[in-house]
């Protein structure tokens, strides 16, 4: 006998779990399909285990400076095989306790591999289910390089790599992105040769330019090597390593790798049955909705870079407020961009350069942490918070940060864009000293010209 849903979600990580539950919540009989790891891929192979590697690099850090804060015979040496166990711990734990909330929340989970069947079918293994409504939250899989050698051993994923569990003498990293830079720092703190093969844009591609420009001057200074406008030529296996010519600014160099981690995902979209309704791909309108009625597409599944869980989650409960009866657009503006980095980086809304592009008389403001206390005491000088607004109405467009604890306060800054905040709210607010946060004042006055703390 067909089970019947009112809607059927596939796909049990953030966008499919948050999709699940907001449609229990509004009275609805929900399916949730998953093939194998419950979570998905950020709580198993990405968020929680490489946040755990940025931890470890600022409890590294803060070892390594003990002495300046009177503890003279700190040493720091890292256990990997303690660090890969604690991982697989947490992720452990995290993966049950997703799969007690779907139970205690009344979501219907069905293990296995989900697939379209038709108009309102969902087909899971040999087992048909139909449903008023359908979400479609597959998720992003590994996109492997396809230059010559890339095939090799040695040539793995972040995945593959907290799977092996020991930390590479020498690493070649593809990317200037968030994960690209976490591992990389997180890499070196241990010890290792790191080497960034970065693309066009540079580091932190999407974020404002400053950022990612002093965020590569703290990684030159740490030792890592970066290489823009960088591709590989060709791979070969040499003296037991991974000999790499790579072209860097039109000119070859050859370098020796012990691993070559690739970090780039695609949409997973083989298997889906997107054939069978008529569906080319998983575009959609801004309420989330697909080209065929009745059917939804959200989180890393739609391909909207970079891709980040929350903004997942986010689209998840869109969506199914919409499949039963709604009407809400999905704001992607409010939607924070963060990294893990050391110092950690975080963004909202419009850079500088989007908001020229957008056709807005642009005014910045920006508050140098050399003049923080907070990050004096942090010892992370070497940061920023910057504001971007539009001049005459003084409309805040969006907010920039690099500093310690970036990723927590950026929340407050979203919550200003979304509820309109102007610079003039902002600069007004009171915000608590000694903190990173009240930086954020400080560069919203430093754009309306009556900078206080600011030189």
């Amino acid at each position: 006998m067909t089970q019947h849903f009112d809607i059927i979600v596939i796909g049990g990580g953030p966008a499919g779990v948050a999709a699940a539950i907001r449609g229990v919540q509004l009275g609805a009989a929900v399916g949730l399909v998953e093939k194998k790891h419950w979570g998905g891929f950020c709580l198993n192979r990405a968020c929680v285990p490489t946040k755990l590697f940025t931890a470890t690099l600022e409890r590294t850090k803060t070892i390594r400076t003990a002495a300046k804060m009177g503890f003279p015979n700190a040493a720091a040496t890292l256990d990997p095989s303690a660090l890969f166990k604690l991982k697989d711990e947490l992720v452990g734990y995290f993966s049950m306790g997703t799969q007690g909330l779907i139970k205690a929340k009344k979501v219907t989970p069905i293990q296995g591999l989900g697939r379209l069947a038709g108009a309102g079918r969902v087909a899971v293994d040999e087992k048909i289910y139909q449903a008023k409504a359908i979400i479609i939250a597959a998720g992003a899989d590994w996109a492997r390089p396809s230059f010559p050698g890339s095939e090799l051993e040695g040539v793995i994923n972040s995945s593959q790599f907290l799977k092996e569990g020991r930390i590479p003498p020498r690493t070649l990293i593809l990317g200037g992105g968030a994960w690209a830079v976490e591992l990389g720092q997180f890499l070196n703190a241990c010890g290792g040769q790191v080497m960034l093969a970065v693309r066009e844009r540079g580091i932190l591609p999407h974020f404002d330019q400053e950022i990612g420009q002093r965020l590569r001057s703290i990684l030159k200074s740490s030792s890592i090597t970066i290489h823009n406008s960088c591709s590989i030529v060709s791979l070969v296996k040499d003296r037991g390593g991974l000999k790499a010519i790579l072209s860097v600014k039109e000119k070859e160099e050859a370098h020796l790798f012990d691993r070559v981690i690739y970090l780039d995902r695609t949409p997973a979209l083989d298997g889906l049955g997107l054939e069978t309704v008529g569906l080319s791909d998983l575009s959609t309108n801004d309420r989330l909705a697909t080209k065929v009625p009745g059917i939804w597409a959200v989180g890393d599944a739609v391909g909207r870079i970079p891709f980040q869980s929350h903004r997942a989650s986010a689209m998840g409960i869109i969506a199914a407020e919409n499949a039963l009866g709604a009407s809400i657009s999905f704001n992607d503006n409010i939607v924070p961009r963060v990294a893990f980095t050391s110092p950690q980086a975080a963004s909202v809304g419009l850079t500088e350069n989007e908001a020229e592009e957008a056709g807005y008389d642009v005014v910045t403001g920006a508050a140098s942490m050399g003049t923080s206390p907070m990050a004096m005491i942090q010892d992370a000088t070497n940061g920023v918070v910057k504001v971007v607004g539009e001049k005459k109405y003084k409309e805040l467009l969006g907010v920039h940060v690099l500093a310690p604890f970036a990723t927590e306060i950026i929340g407050a800054a979203a919550l200003a864009i979304q509820m309109e905040a102007t610079l003039e709210d902002l600069a007004r607010s009171v915000l608590p000293h000694p903190t990173i946060s009240e930086s954020l004042a400080d560069a919203a006055r430093n754009a309306l010209d009556w900078a206080i703390y600011i030189p």
